[in-house]
């Protein structure tokens, strides 16, 4: 799948975007322009996610294996904002993963600075955060996208707002949380071995991308 050059305001590596989190919690201030104090709190909090996620996270043996069989000339362009949970929670082990591997370069975007580039992977119409776009550097053909979270959590999230419809939203963040620090990563980098297997051995281009 085919899309024209779309020029990216800001593109950040993943130690950038770390010391712009760490900055704006001393600042207290979030990404984006909206600085409620609701985001504000979460960006705060997400640092520790990152933190954690950091320090917790061990490479999936195959995933591991396949890419470094492959080597292949990637780009990972990540749309996040700094207070999205679920980005904390996965972009730590999406950054451990292009690091693994010297062929795959990672690209952090925030999302509200570059509109174009969400839109042309928007999740049943929403802009779903995070998203990770996976291109072909060489020619700048979309090979897959994921996002915005783990299809096991994401399942287990929906399934959970079925069963309990009068949980409020802290109460399903609690539990959506619980999960991330239980998982470890684990789903996420599951998800990518899919998507990786599919595009480098099936050389069929799919797509992950699930509705909060």
């Amino acid at each position: 799948m085919s899309h024209l050059p779309i020029q990216i305001l800001n593109p950040l590596t993943y130690a950038e975007y770390r010391n712009l989190v760490e900055r704006l919690v001393l600042e207290k201030k979030a990404t984006g322009p909206e600085q409620t104090q609701e985001r504000i709190v979460y960006t705060k909090l997400n640092l520790q996610r990152m933190k954690r996620g950091e320090k917790q996270f061990v490479l999936l043996p195959a995933l591991g294996a396949l890419l470094r069989e492959h080597q292949p000339d990637w780009r990972w362009l990540v749309l996040v904002e700094s207070w999205c949970g679920d980005a904390a929670q996965t972009l730590p082990a999406i950054a451990a993963i292009a690091a693994a591997v010297p062929t795959l370069e990672l690209v952090i975007v925030l999302r509200d600075q570059n509109p174009h580039l969400m839109d042309t992977c928007l999740t049943n119409g929403s802009r779903s955060i995070p998203k990770l776009i996976c291109e072909d550097r060489e020619t700048g053909e979309r090979l897959f996208t994921w996002g915005s979270r783990p299809e096991t959590i994401q399942q287990q999230f929906m399934a959970l707002k079925a069963e309990h419809p009068h949980l409020n939203k802290e109460e399903l963040m609690q539990h959506l949380h619980t999960w991330y620090a239980k998982d470890r990563a684990q789903s996420v980098q599951l998800d990518l071995l899919t998507l990786a297997e599919a595009t480098l051995v099936a050389a069929v281009p799919v797509q992950l991308d699930w509705v909060i």
